[in-house]
């Protein structure tokens, strides 16, 4: 081959190459995910972490990857975040990495109750180049059914850590604001016990173990349920809060509620591996 046509030959095969992660600008996502067939495309990625599930000295990074910016909405509001997909407002994929491994990906999207965790050996995962704060990586799902839903995705990312969240301007503000709920005094002697399914849920979602122990201690429905109709023992799994959930569990917490058919609270509890073996020594299938 002569040297001109070794040339053009680089050059075709530098046209056809698939553009490189770094053609993406911080806090971007470049691809699409499909819920049941309907595809949206993914535009923002940021980064955050969590513990990890395994061992408290030790940080996750979870990487929440969605089609619309958050807003007022923290990364690290998984509540917030899965309430706001099943409303319509987001797509929202967040990958769970211990070091560059895959842990799980949490899917919340529209008409879900809850968050839909899929393993994350289910994913082609290829970490990409960090630097300057940033995770960088590509994330591909063939089509996969996981309790009645249809879930496939291919999208790169860049990372960035996520700031705080944007909230509104005085102007913009609420004409009345409702105050947030306190704790009654320990003392109460009238209380309903549905009153405090309300607190319990917020005292599980600001990760404060004491105050909900407190509130099922006072005497908080152990089968109560949120707005949405999630028992407020799901949301102890969800949380991942062994102590609260054991306090549940004693409390005679029903364990047979299924989101979805077949969706058991044990299945649920996968990820939380401490919130599994209560669940088995009570007597969850």
């Amino acid at each position: 081959m002569t040297p001109a046509g070794r040339t053009v030959l680089i050059l075709v095969i530098a046209a056809l190459a698939p553009c490189p992660l770094l053609a993406l600008q911080a806090g971007q996502a470049a691809g699409t995910a499909s819920v049941d067939g309907t595809t949206a495309t993914l535009a923002f990625a940021v980064s955050t972490t969590k513990e990890n599930l395994f061992d408290d000295s030790k940080r996750d990074t979870v990487v929440v990857v969605t089609d619309r910016a958050l807003g007022d909405t923290a990364a690290d509001d998984e509540v917030g975040l899965s309430m706001r997909a099943r409303r319509g407002e987001l797509l929202v994929l967040a990958l769970r990495l211990d070091g560059t491994r895959l842990v799980n990906v949490s899917v919340s999207h529209e008409g879900l109750t809850g968050i839909v965790k899929l393993p994350g050996a289910w994913f082609e995962y290829k970490p990409g180049k960090a630097g300057d704060g940033t995770v960088t990586g590509s994330l591909k799902l063939a089509k996969r059914e996981s309790d009645g839903h249809s879930y496939a995705c291919s999208v790169e990312f860049v990372a960035f850590p996520a700031a705080a969240p944007v909230r509104a301007s005085a102007a913009e503000a609420p004409a009345a604001v409702q105050p947030t709920p306190t704790l009654p005094p320990a003392t109460t002697s009238t209380l309903d016990p549905k009153s405090l399914t309300p607190l319990l849920v917020q005292a599980m979602m600001q990760k404060d173990e004491d105050q909900a122990l407190k509130l099922i201690k006072l005497g908080s429905d152990p089968n109560g349920r949120d707005q949405y109709g999630t028992p407020v023992l799901n949301w102890a799994v969800m949380m991942c809060q062994p102590r609260v959930l054991n306090a549940l569990v004693d409390a005679k917490a029903s364990l047979t509620y299924q989101r979805a058919p077949g969706m058991t609270i044990l299945q649920e509890a996968g990820v939380c591996p401490e919130a599994a073996k209560i669940l088995r020594a009570a007597g969850a299938h």
